[in-house]
């Protein structure tokens, strides 16, 4: 596994701007892209936006990523910054 870039991307919340870190990963067969809060991982997107995994056990704060509205402008933002 290599990472080949590290991205902080901001996404508007209800409170206010989040920031996340996107860490970009080539796997050999498959490139990815891991989703972290404040150091917390909260799951793997493929490119085309496919969850890969997820991490439940986010606390009630980073799961507001989970919700389809923040996941589709977050996807946006990878496809078009990797």
């Amino acid at each position: 596994m290599e990472c080949l870039k590290i991205e902080p991307m901001r996404i508007e919340g209800v409170e206010g701007p989040v920031e996340f870190v996107c860490k970009e990963e080539d796997h050999g067969d498959l490139v990815v892209y891991d989703i972290y809060r404040q150091d917390h991982y909260l799951m793997t997107l493929a490119r085309d936006g496919s969850i890969l995994f997820m991490n439940f056990e986010a606390d009630a704060n980073d799961k507001q990523l989970f919700k389809l509205s923040h996941l589709n402008d977050f996807i946006e933002k990878i496809q078009r910054v990797f």
